[in-house]
């Protein structure tokens, strides 16, 4: 039985997915590998409550294939090409569900388990500076740090050149992996070695960090003032029935979050935060914040009060609360090493108009 093959799995992506220092709303993916076939979690799934159905069995030789294959260099038609092969080589009776995007670069790890994750606790070194040279200072070459890259095929292609280079220096395969403004891989043919592998990186880089992120409330605070910007926000917000959520955090400040640090960043707290300074309103604000991006946002700040998380639905305001709350620890863990170094204009412009993101968000 194929669920039962995919038991250790389940449970591997139950307990990752459930635990916020390392996953939030629906990022990170898993997958295992056995007899040429590969299990990956299927896009928009969550890994803490995944059940072996919703894990996508594809074929290996298929997915290998597509790193020896010319595609169009420009963005949009590259990627739908490869999403094409992609879902091609999906096993039969596999049509309904559609693979994570990172089942490429999963399949590039000689291992038959992987997990990926996005530890705030990794992301401060990933979005640091002077992440790369510390990151070698710290594992000693035996972490393969990737540099940024855009996701999706792009990233696979450029991970099976550095995986090649690492084994021919190492004699072996990477089994850990961090990808610049992204995460965290493990691979292993056990999960007991991946679980070792996460906490001794883990502890590492959580002995260099010399600062703790403080989300403790703001004193003195204009209560009235925040409970009117709610009220207001929610009324302007264009959704039948939208979510404000108030935060009132000390650690906020507008110098605290200029730019998005992960894509997750992106697609759940959107690019940039619509400001509250009083100049003009706040209709005028959340006026001028849709017309010039084309869609509302997920995240107000307000200078004195902390910020607001807004959403069409309860769900998405809450996972927007979360995801700006975990780039505000990464703002601070970044500082340990070099300072925050935030996405670029241009990739960030890549994820909010990539295809397969938006899938993500709808599921």
């Amino acid at each position: 039985m194929i669920s039962e093959k995919l038991t250790q799995l389940v449970a591997v992506s139950n307990r990752y997915g459930g635990d916020a220092d390392y996953v939030l709303a629906g990022g990170g993916n898993t997958s295992f590998k056995d007899g040429g076939v590969m299990y990956v979690k299927a896009s928009g799934t969550s890994l803490a409550d995944i059940t072996a159905d919703r894990f996508v069995a594809m074929d290996m030789s298929k997915l290998s294939d597509m790193l020896n294959k010319a595609y169009p260099e420009e963005d949009e038609a590259r990627e739908a090409a490869a999403l094409a092969d992609m879902m091609a080589a999906r096993l039969p009776g596999e049509e309904d569900k559609r693979p994570s995007v990172e089942a490429i670069l999963h399949g590039l790890f000689p291992y038959k388990y992987v997990v990926h994750t996005h530890p705030a606790i990794v992301n401060g070194l990933s979005c640091g500076k002077d992440g790369e040279k510390l990151c070698g200072a710290l594992f000693n070459g035996a972490v393969l740090w990737i540099p940024l890259t855009k996701p999706g095929y792009i990233l696979a292609s450029v991970c099976a050149k550095r995986f090649n280079g690492f084994y021919e220096a190492n004699g072996e395969f990477p089994k850990q992996v961090i990808l610049q403004n992204h995460g965290l891989f493990a691979a292993s043919d056990t999960v007991e070695e991946i679980d070792a592998l996460t906490e001794n990186i883990m502890n590492r880089i959580k002995s260099r960090i010399t600062e703790d992120a403080d989300f403790s409330p703001l004193t003195n605070i204009d209560i009235d003032r925040a409970e009117r910007l709610s009220a207001e926000l929610r009324n302007l917000y264009p959704a039948e029935n939208p979510c404000v959520i108030y935060n009132n955090c000390s650690l906020l400040s507008l110098n605290n979050y200029i730019k998005p640090f992960t894509p997750d960043h992106i697609v759940y707290c959107k690019h940039t935060p619509l400001i509250l300074n009083n100049i003009g309103g706040t209709g005028k604000a959340m006026a001028d914040y849709i017309k010039c991006h084309g869609f509302p946002p997920r995240i107000a700040l307000a200078e004195g009060l902390g910020f607001f998380a807004m959403g069409e639905t309860a769900k998405e305001a809450e996972t927007a609360r979360l995801l700006f709350l975990d780039a505000m620890r990464i703002a601070v863990y970044a500082k340990s090493f070099g300072g925050p170094n935030p996405l670029p204009d241009d990739f960030t412009l890549f994820i909010l108009n990539w295809e397969v993101e938006k899938y993500r968000v709808k599921q």
